[in-house]
């Protein structure tokens, strides 16, 4: 028997790092149910690392701005929006990160770990800019 679709919940946070751990309680009401922990943990990580990047990347450190993010809980998987109206994210640069890590010690390289950590616990990720607003789309199905 398929479990119906459990409907949507919306939360815009300022652009405060402080604010993403509220994000991880909606992340653990929503989800605690369907998702074992790894899973749950999965999730919050991929959000926290798509958050961070929006604040960091896409406003550049500043408070004074909005994140939006939608829950969206399906009978098969959790699909989560998160939106924001700063810098738009290189889409090759998405594309060209792998979703394995390697370590070069002769020439480490800094940054690009988030995206890894995002396309490897999430089963689908999107992104795209429609009306001023830059959209990360996580995808995890209910095992």
């Amino acid at each position: 028997m398929t479990k119906p679709s459990m409907g949507k919940i919306d939360l815009v946070i300022d652009s405060c790092y402080h604010n993403i751990d509220l994000l991880g309680t909606c992340i653990d009401a929503l989800s605690a149910e369907h998702f074992d922990n790894q899973q749950c943990y999965q999730i919050k990580v991929a959000v926290y690392e798509v958050v961070t990047n929006c604040i960091k990347h896409g406003y550049k450190g500043s408070p004074e701005h909005q994140v939006h993010v939608s829950f969206q809980l399906g009978a098969d998987k959790i699909t989560l929006d998160i939106a924001d109206s700063g810098i738009a994210l290189d889409t090759q640069l998405l594309q060209d990160t792998p979703t394995h890590f390697e370590v070069d010690h002769e020439d480490p390289q800094e940054g690009g770990m988030g995206l890894k950590i995002i396309k490897l616990f999430m089963d689908e990720i999107s992104y795209h800019s429609k009306d001023g607003m830059n959209h990360f789309l996580l995808v995890k199905y209910i095992a």
